[in-house]
Order: C-alpha cells, then structure tokens, then sequence
C-alpha cells in the first residue's frame, strides 16, 4: 500500500517538481545504474549496489569487540538526535538502524541508499507504516528543498567523492533550525591495496577521505548551519586493551562517560559524531 505521507515528500531530482505517481509496491528509484560520466572515474551507484548484494550489511558482527563499539557509536548517533525531530532521513541507510530505533517509537523515518539490495531488506525488516524506503543518490535528492526535521548520514561521508558538496546537498533538504547527524572515522590513517582487476591503488573499506576537527570545521564553514558539537567516541586505547568489553555491560550512560573521560586524556578515538543545525 502507498504511504501517502511518503510520495508528497518526494521530488523529481531534476525538476523539482512533484512525481505525478507511484506504483503501490515500488520502491522510487532515482540511481542511474550507469551513469555517462562516473566522478573521479570511480562508478560509485554500480560499485555499491554490486556491494549490498555480496555483503550483508544486516549481518550481525561474530567479533563481540567490533559489536560493542558498533553499539556504542550508534546508540551515540541516536541520542544526538533531537527529540522534537518528527520527520527523519537515514542517508545511507545500511542496515537500517535508525528505523529499527525511531519507528516503533512513532517517528517518521525514510530508509535512503544508493543500493537496492539494503532498501529492500530495510522495508522488509521493519515493515512500519512509518517506515519508508527510497533507492537514491545523496548528491540528487528526490525531495523538496526544507524537508527534513533530521538528517542522519553514519559512515558515509568517509566513501563520497566530493564531501563538501555532500554536505551542501544534505544541508540544503533540512528544515531552518534542522540537525545534520554525521559520524565517521576520526583521523583514520588510510591503507590502500593494489587491485588485481584494476592494476590500481585502492583504499581498504573504499574510504575516499580522512577527517578531524579542523578538516569538519572547515567543510561546514560553507554551510548555511553551525557545528553544535563533535565528539569523539570509541577511544583506542579503551578498544585495544579490551577494556570497552567490560564497560559496554555498564549501560550506555556510564560507558559512554567512561569513553568521554578516556578521549579527553588520549583524544585518539576511532570514530567522531558532528551535529550541525542548519539556521533558522
């Protein structure tokens, strides 16, 4: 059944302008699968839909460490999120653990990515009425200008070609006085490998960029919003000693105050969490 609060959201990426309709079972696809001229050489819509098929990205980690600082750095994500947000874009969905959060507690959440594979899984996993999906480019998005109360976008920016005009175009779809959520590794030392298809260097994980404080301050500086805060989480020193194992059974509020007071004596952290609020 069409979600009516849904497809009035939605905009052609061109025009601009209202879809005249929608198939009652179909998810909106705006991905050219092949398009004329990849950025940077690099064909990321293939790349990623080819991804979501031959990983799962709703697999549940076998390594416990790994999973506890997951849980960690999005339970995180989740509380930064205001608490008057109704209406919520997860931008690079994944395993959709934003509407696994919010829609049972009423919120309104849109599953976008760029693979079909993880839209379709997240509509399948958490059927809410206030649920749903869309399969789309971040830097063509199939909505009208001021639409969200709440933007989240968790470990992507890191895999986009141009952030700053990532960040323009999620920017541009908040509401005045709406929050921008991204996290991302925090000055991460890039490896690369030598493909053996290619003949190319390519980035372990397919991180594009590496960013800090200086380097997040910088990009926002061209954004009608201002920085509220960033913070680090998940200090290293915590994570390699094993020691975030045992703080994860404290409960979030004493382990994620465990980890501040870590990173604010070693502030070397494996991911950071930056809400910017877009002017009123």
């Amino acid at each position: 059944m069409k979600k009516e609060w849904f497809f009035r959201l939605l905009r052609d990426p061109q025009s601009g302008q209202p879809l005249a309709a929608l198939a009652d079972d179909a998810v909106p696809t705006f991905v050219d699968p092949a398009p004329a001229a990849p950025a940077q050489g690099f064909n990321y819509a293939a790349h990623y839909a080819t991804d979501a098929v031959e990983f799962d990205y709703f697999e549940e980690y076998t390594d416990r460490l790994t999973a506890a600082h997951l849980n960690l750095l999005r339970t995180t994500v989740m509380k930064t999120v205001p608490a008057d947000a109704d209406l919520l874009l997860d931008v690079g969905c994944g395993s959709a653990f934003v509407a696994s959060h919010f829609c049972p507690k009423g919120r309104h959440v849109v599953s976008m990515d760029i693979a079909p594979a993880n839209v379709r899984k997240a509509l399948e996993r958490f059927p809410f009425d206030n649920h749903a999906g869309v399969v789309a480019d971040a830097f063509r998005l199939p909505f009208a200008d001021g639409t969200f109360d709440c933007i989240i976008a968790s470990e992507i920016i890191e895999h986009t070609v141009d952030p700053q005009a990532f960040l323009v175009s999620l920017c541009s779809k908040l509401k005045p006085g709406g929050t921008l959520i991204v996290s991302t590794p925090y000055m991460e030392r890039i490896a690369y490998s030598l493909c053996i298809h290619c003949n190319c260097k390519t980035p372990h994980n397919a991180h594009l960029h590496s960013f800090d404080k200086p380097r997040m301050q910088k990009l926002a500086a061209a954004l009608p919003a201002r920085i509220d805060s960033m913070r680090l989480v998940g200090n290293k020193l915590l994570l390699r000693t094993h020691l975030s194992m045992l703080f994860s059974h404290l409960g979030y509020s004493l382990w994620s105050l465990l980890d501040r007071l870590a990173n604010r004596l070693l502030p070397r952290a494996e991911h950071f969490v930056i809400k910017i609020v877009k002017n009123k």
